[in-house]
């Protein structure tokens, strides 16, 4: 046993006079979503490119659908979050008066991804030669500012919401930074690394604190003797699924409705849900470590005598890839064709 005021700080109870959450050592979460959506239409609505062919700025943000929490588990800070953002772009050419408008559509914005990672589509509403000399501003000047804001989004999650779960404590290099990354945020150039260098594992390697756990992914592709539609219900139908996964089926069907499945085996959040065509999920297997979870996409596609149901998963411990490949053969396919006779054969 340690002496007072010796051994490893982790271990060694702090005095606290408001007596909460000792040395971070407890889950802590705070949902950065409203905070989220502010950032994102404070910093895109200030964009606006001027030159010589003409000038170009957003003029609203139409779309901003997702979610944003802030963990700490053990002293440790966690970042998820997933983000669909569309904005509208307008502005005028040197030969023109006419008022012309576009999209920037912004898919992907997850912490699995770097902001060189997330898709940016432009478009343009009308085509014609003072059309496509805006577009191409857009496409040249405005999206890359675009993407630098998204970059600066993992920045803003931390000096904002890092401080709230991680409270300071007496032993030095306890602050935010020390407990994300080993280097200042300034140094680190991608989200992806921030968010590798957060991962805690409970099996694998021994812990250490320079250990990460190593993540993968994987695509499966099956087909259905069944209609789209048929096939689609089988995962958001709580009927169905307690029907084939032959247990209970907690499941809420909508955009952020969570699901339990497999006496709790199987948890996440629905991200995503477009009717018939696919599903988009957080989603993690109750053995992963409580602060982990994959990413789940589901796309349905009718190839006239069946569906064809292809699965992307990212975001999965490299430990568990088979046993999580097997599972949804076993748990998911395999007893949706023997209870509903869609049985197609594998491709």
């Amino acid at each position: 046993m340690a002496l007072w005021g010796q051994g490893d700080p982790r271990w060694i109870v702090e005095e606290r006079e408001d007596t909460k959450n000792v040395n971070n050592w407890h889950w802590s979460e705070v949902d950065a979503s409203n905070s989220s959506k502010k950032f994102f239409k404070e910093k895109f609505m200030e964009l606006s490119v001027t030159g010589t062919e003409g000038s170009v700025r957003v003029s609203e943000v139409t779309k901003c659908n997702g979610e944003a929490t802030v963990n700490n588990r053990k002293g440790k800070v966690i970042y998820f979050y997933e983000w669909d953002i569309e904005l509208k772009w307008c502005g005028k050419t040197a030969m023109s008066n006419d008022n012309i408008t576009g999209k920037i559509i912004i898919e992907n914005v997850s912490e699995e991804n770097t902001e060189d990672e997330v898709d940016i589509t432009t478009r343009q509403e009308k085509s014609g030669t003072e059309h496509n000399k805006l577009h191409q501003i857009v496409k040249q000047q405005l999206a890359p500012k675009c993407r630098e804001i998204i970059g600066q989004y993992i920045q803003y999650l931390q000096t904002t919401h890092g401080k709230q779960v991680v409270l300071p404590t007496k032993a030095a290099g306890q602050g935010i930074n020390a407990v994300t990354t080993k280097t200042k945020p300034d140094s680190v150039n991608s989200i992806k690394k921030q968010m590798d260098a957060a991962v805690i594992s409970k099996s694998g390697p021994k812990k250490t604190e320079n250990v990460t756990l190593q993540r993968t992914e994987f695509s499966l592709k099956d087909t259905f003797k069944c209609r789209r539609e048929e096939l689609f219900q089988c995962f958001v139908n709580p009927d169905r699924m307690k029907a084939y996964l032959r247990g209970e089926a907690d499941v809420d069907p909508r955009e952020s409705g969570k699901f339990s499945l497999l006496a709790g085996a199987i948890t996440g959040t629905y991200l995503e849900i477009q009717p018939e065509d696919k599903i988009q999920q957080h989603w993690r297997f109750k053995d992963w470590p409580a602060d982990m979870f994959s990413s789940v996409t589901l796309t349905f596609k009718d190839t006239g005598s069946s569906t064809e149901l292809t699965l992307h998963q990212t975001g999965v411990p490299q430990y568990s890839l088979d046993q999580i490949k097997q599972g949804w053969t076993r748990y998911y396919f395999q007893p949706i064709k023997m209870t509903f006779g869609y049985g197609a054969g594998s491709l």
